[in-house]
Formats: structure tokens, C-alpha cells, sequence
């Protein structure tokens, strides 16, 4: 046995090295018997001081040469197990492995072609490294210097590229940003040393490591926040959302399946369409109505036969047919293709908004780079920031009265129930219906089915089914289903039915001016509305909203200011009046229960106990509104008295 070596087989590549190799390359290499002015190229005998140094010369050879290197097979001592024979081989040595087609579902490119060019490097007695065997004939053609950057072991971020990468990461910049400021500065996509890939990968994985301490942090954030603030209220759900949109990330979309297994799953159909701009340019150049064209696939047909039909006419109209993106795009069609995700519902706004409304919220305020603490400091600030534009269409829903275009009691039903973007949009489906005919085409008795269709569009055909005794309806385009919206099919149908008014089974909360509060009130329950008991945080949400009015209208003027001041304390003290008669009525409510009920007194006294703690609760959250109603008008006043002094000496400096 002795120190006879024993074959050991491992296969990596040089290109995934530590990224320090650029330091050890200037540390080993220059130490070695041969420098940078010396042979560049291999031959035998030739020594290194250590393995690693033999591995950078190699592949600094293949650089110039024009291929890829990678680390073959290696021999340890029996000894002391130490590598004493290593094999650097062309990236295209041997042949893959056939893949039974249960192992992988992609076709994947073929790299390896036998190619038996290498170098072998055995340690000496000495401790130096020699060359024992080089081969330098390929049987491939070798990479043009333009191209060499793209081979895999010459692929390397390095330090000086790491920074700058960093700070224009911090910045907001995206991977293709990036590569164009390195390829600027480094004088040529050539002299980058890496690919977009390399970029992308390297941003993501510095994004995981800025992630911060996760979920417990914003957790910790909240709970401080509703110790600081009696309005503030906040709940974690023990349930999955039904849907769930994010673009096609491939590490997005693990952690989806991970953590949301039931949840629908879609891609954001914007960022497609901006992701097609960039992948077929050349089309989008030569064709301009590829735009429409491509558009009108994915939004107007109503079944999937139609748009498997549309697909198959872009590929054959644009020869598409060998785009690789155009085709993983439809392999993914059932999750961002409307059609496919009819059934399930998405509050769907893209529908009802731009383009840009979707990722707007957070703009200017966080970037790939933020982590969860800077996350929470930033949604700070967009809250505040966009609670100023919400106050606006808040005020314009309520105080500036849409135009009715119809004599239609569903509309001025809608006008007055939903927020001024939703009634706009249901207002566009209900004007629609004027040039719809309904035709019965089945009656069974508990339900009728109805052909839709539009003058002049007969051959574009829906189908509503309408259930007498419920006086609802469902529709093949499954709008509602998808949007909340009703759509102008069903409402066809509800014109011929006589249907005049919507059911509350087709108003959802959110789409509705009520939204924020606990209940949606109707026309018609108006008067109930006493009946309702509302839990403590509606009670303090819908104090705060009525407050937060009163300020503003109460600070436009001095008269105002000093009669909301007047009201204000009043309201104080009726209140505190209010608190104390209740705590009497609970009290001699107890005295009275205990000479009454004698099975039952120790219920009752913990009811009313419970009613008691309740009363002490709500006074001291009206004493802490109170407190910082003060405050802020106390703030107020001091404002505008420094507003107005400010304005007398201007007033003064003008007339001299």
C-alpha cells in the first residue's frame, strides 16, 4: 500500500472561485519561478509554487487562448490525504450524461464535446507543483477575444465592480442600469469581466443578505405603535389570500409556493408587457402593430380556444415561432393570461388604472436594496404622502356629484354608494348595455339563459344565466368574478328582467365609499344604522375621520377656529358628564341585580364589571383624543400667529 495515491473524481469550475481570487492571483503568480514576462504558454516541466497558482496561469492561458476552464479529477496521498495530482481540463471535456426525460423537463444546451485539451500539475518533493502532462490542441473552434468575457471561468465580480455595483444598488438602479454604467467605465462590454446574469445574481443575493431580522421587527413596529397611539389597531390573519400578484421572479415565485400554497398565483401583466418591449424590440421596431395586435390577445378574448387561436396567429403574422421568451411566455400563460384566471378573484385595479398605478405606491421611497427596517421608515412616509391624496378623492367623492348619464335607478343607486373611480367604471359597463341585445335561448323554470351580444358584433357572443327567485345572475366572461365589477352583460340582462336596482350581494365593501368603516349602508337600511353595534376600533376609526374634518374645517378662518375651540369644550364636557352617569347606571344597576337575583348575582356582577372596565377604557381613549386634539390646535394657532407676524413685516418692508 505504502504512499501509493488513491483516485479521487470532483468536478467544479474555476469561475465559481472565492471572489478574492483577483488577490491571490497577484500573490501567487508573481512569487512563481515564471512571471508575467516570462512563457506564456504551458509545457512540461514547468513549476508553480502552489496549485492554485498552476490553476490561475491556466486559465489566464485559456483567457488569451480563447476557451473555459474547469477543475477535473484529482489524487490524494493514502498518507495524509492531502491532493498531490490535479487535472485542469477544457470547459468542453466529455460528454453530459443522457437524461431520462423525468429528470429534466427543459432542453439544455450541449457543452461538452470531448474535448481532450489539459493541463496536469503533480507536487513535488520540494513542495513546488510541475506541469506533467499538457495538451493544447481543442477540437472545437475557439472564442473570438470580443466574446471571451461570456466563458464561464472568466466570469468574475470583482472587488472594485462589487462597490460600485453596491452604491448604484442603493440607488435604485436595476441590473441593466448597472451594466451600463460598468460597461461605460470599464471602456467596453469586453474589459466588464462578467455578464447581466453575473449582475443579477450578485444584486439578489445582496438583497438576502439586507433582509434584516425579518418579520419580528415589524411586529415589534406595531405593537410599539399601538402603545404610543390609542386610535392605532392592528391584526395578524391565522388565513392564506385567496390571490396573490408579483412579477415572474423565479425566487418569488418559490417563496409563494412555499408560504402561500392555496393562493392563486399571477404575474403582473404590465410587467410582461414591458418585459416584451425589451425581449422582442426588433419586432416592436419593424411591425408596429405588433403592440395592438399582441394586446388585443391577452385582454379581449373572453375563452381560452379564442386566444389559443390569436396566440398561434402573432407567431405565424410575426414568425415568432423561435423566440425562446415568446414561447415561455405562453408555457406560463395560465398565470398571467386574464382568460385562465377568470374564476378567481383579483380585485383586479389594472383594469381600472394605468399602468403605472400599480407600482407607483412605493416610488422614490425604496429599492431593491431596502431592508425591513428602512422598509417600515419608508412606509411611513408614502402613507403620509399618499393619506393627502386619498383626503382629496375622499372629498371629491363626497362633496362634487358625479354626472348621471342615464334616468336609471341602479345609477344613481351606484352614484351614491361607490367611490368616484369604481362608479365611473360600473357607469362605462351600465352605458354600454344600450347597444347589447339579451335573447332567451333556454327557460327552465328556476332559470333563464340569455345570449348577449352587441349590434354589428353578433359573432362575439356571451351567455347569462339568470336565476328568478334570487334576481342574480352569472356571466361566461366572469367579470365580476375577477373584478368585482358587474358587467354590462348581466346588466343587459337586468334591463330586460327589470332588475332596476343592484342587489348587496353585488356590491363589494371595498369598491364602496364606506370601505373604512364596519358597515355598508344602503339606501334602503339607512335607518338601521342606530341598531348596529360597532366594535371599539370602528368606534375610534370613525371618531378620528370625523375629527380630522373638523380640524380642517374648523383652522379655515379665525371665526371658524374660535367657535370649533367653543364646541370642542363642550364636546369635552358632555362627554365626561356622559361617563360618569353611565358608571352611576352601572353601579346602581348592580346594587338594584343583587337584591333581585340571587342564582344568578355573580354573572350579572361580572357583566357588569366587564361594562365598567369598558366605560374606564373609553374615557381614557376620548381623554388621550382629546389631549391631542388640543395639542394639534394649540399648534395650529401658534402657526398662524407666526404666519401673520411674518405677513405684517413683509406688509411693513413693502411700504418702505
Amino acid at each position: 500500500m505504502g504512499n501509493k495515491p488513491l483516485n479521487v473524481i470532483e468536478f467544479y469550475d474555476v469561475g465559481a472561485s472565492n471572489p478574492q481570487d483577483d488577490h491571490h492571483f497577484d500573490h501567487h503568480y508573481h512569487n512563481d519561478h515564471h512571471s508575467l514576462e516570462g512563457p506564456s504558454t504551458p509545457h512540461e516541466g514547468m513549476e508553480f509554487d502552489s496549485e492554485h497558482s498552476a490553476r490561475i496561469f491556466y486559465n489566464s492561458y485559456a483567457r488569451r487562448i480563447g476557451f473555459s476552464t474547469r477543475v477535473s479529477v484529482y489524487q490524494r496521498s493514502r498518507r495524509d490525504a492531502s491532493i498531490i495530482c490535479r487535472q485542469i481540463v477544457c470547459s468542453r471535456e466529455g460528454f453530459r450524461r443522457k437524461a431520462t426525460d423525468h429528470k429534466f423537463k427543459r432542453h439544455r444546451t450541449i457543452t461538452r464535446v470531448g474535448c481532450k485539451a489539459q493541463l496536469t500539475v503533480k507536487k513535488l518533493t520540494s513542495a513546488k507543483w510541475a506541469v506533467t502532462k499538457f495538451i493544447k490542441q481543442h477540437n472545437h473552434e475557439l472564442v473570438p477575444p470580443d466574446k471571451v468575457h461570456c466563458l464561464r471561468s472568466h466570469r468574475h465580480v470583482s472587488g472594485p465592480a462589487r462597490s460600485l455595483i453596491d452604491t448604484l444598488q442603493a440607488a435604485g438602479m436595476g441590473p441593466s442600469g448597472v451594466m451600463s454604467v460598468l460597461i461605460r467605465e470599464s471602456g467596453g462590454i469586453n474589459n466588464v469581466g462578467f455578464t447581466k446574469v453575473d449582475c443579477q445574481n450578485y444584486m439578489s443575493h445582496t438583497r438576502q443578505r439586507t433582509l434584516g431580522a425579518g418579520a419580528q421587527v415589524v411586529f415589534d413596529y406595531l405593537r410599539q405603535m399601538q402603545a404610543d397611539d390609542p386610535a392605532f389597531f392592528f391584526a395578524v390573519q391565522g388565513c392564506h389570500p385567496i390571490s396573490i400578484t408579483t412579477d415572474q421572479d423565479r425566487i418569488i415565485r418559490a417563496a409563494v409556493l412555499q408560504v402561500f400554497p392555496a393562493t392563486r398565483h399571477r404575474f403582473c401583466i404590465w410587467n410582461i408587457f414591458k418585459e416584451a418591449q425589451e425581449r422582442l424590440s426588433e419586432v416592436y421596431q419593424s411591425h408596429p402593430s405588433f403592440d395592438m395586435d399582441f394586446q388585443k390577445c391577452i385582454n379581449m378574448t373572453d375563452t381560452v380556444d379564442e386566444f389559443e387561436s390569436c396566440w398561434e396567429s402573432l407567431i405565424q403574422k410575426y414568425d415568432l415561432r423561435d423566440s425562446e421568451w415568446f414561447q415561455s411566455m405562453y408555457d406560463a400563460r395560465q398565470q398571467w393570461v386574464p382568460v385562465y384566471l377568470r374564476d378567481t378573484f383579483f380585485g383586479d385595479m389594472s383594469m381600472l388604472q394605468g399602468s403605472d398605478s400599480i407600482h407607483s405606491y412605493f416610488d422614490g421611497y425604496i429599492n431593491a436594496s431596502t431592508n425591513i427596517q428602512g422598509l417600515i421608515k419608508q412606509y411611513e412616509k408614502a402613507i403620509a404622502t399618499h393619506f393627502e391624496k386619498e383626503v382629496k378623492a375622499d372629498y371629491d367623492t363626497m362633496n362634487t356629484p358625479p354626472l348621471l348619464k342615464t334616468p336609471s335607478p341602479m345609477e344613481k343607486q351606484a352614484a351614491n354608494l361607490y367611490t368616484r373611480k369604481i362608479f365611473m367604471r360600473f357607469q362605462e359597463e351600465l352605458v354600454e348595455t344600450l347597444a347589447y341585445a339579451a335573447t332567451v335561448i333556454d327557460d327552465i323554470g328556476l332559470s333563464i339563459t340569455y345570449r348577449v351580444t352587441k349590434f354589428g358584433e353578433e359573432q362575439k357572443t356571451h351567455f347569462v344565466t339568470f336565476y328568478i327567485f334570487e334576481k342574480r345572475a352569472s356571466c361566461s366572461c366572469q367579470m365580476f368574478e375577477f373584478s368585482g365589477i358587474i358587467c354590462r352583460h348581466i346588466l343587459a340582462v337586468f334591463r330586460v328582467t327589470n332588475v332596476l336596482t343592484l342587489l348587496p350581494c353585488y356590491i363589494l365593501k371595498r369598491w364602496t365609499r364606506n370601505a373604512k368603516t364596519q358597515v355598508v349602508f344602503y339606501e334602503h337600511d339607512r335607518g338601521l344604522a342606530s341598531d348596529c353595534q360597532e366594535s371599539l376600533a370602528t368606534r375610534c376609526d370613525n371618531l378620528r375621520r370625523e375629527v380630522i374634518k373638523y380640524i380642517e374645517e374648523g383652522a379655515e378662518s379665525l371665526d371658524t377656529y374660535n367657535v370649533a375651540m367653543d364646541a370642542l369644550h363642550e364636546a369635552t364636557r358632555k362627554v365626561a358628564a356622559a361617563k360618569k352617569q353611565n358608571v352611576v347606571h352601572a353601579k346602581n344597576a348592580l346594587v338594584n341585580g343583587s337584591e333581585q337575583l340571587q342564582p344568578s348575582c355573580l354573572v350579572e356582577d361580572n357583566k357588569i364589571q366587564d361594562l365598567t372596565a369598558e366605560l374606564e377604557h373609553a374615557s381614557q381613549k376620548c381623554e388621550a383624543y382629546r389631549t391631542k386634539l388640543l395639542a394639534v390646535l394649540k399648534d395650529m394657532e401658534e402657526q398662524k400667529l407666526k404666519i401673520s407676524v411674518k405677513f405684517q413685516s413683509v406688509r411693513s418692508n413693502l411700504k418702505y
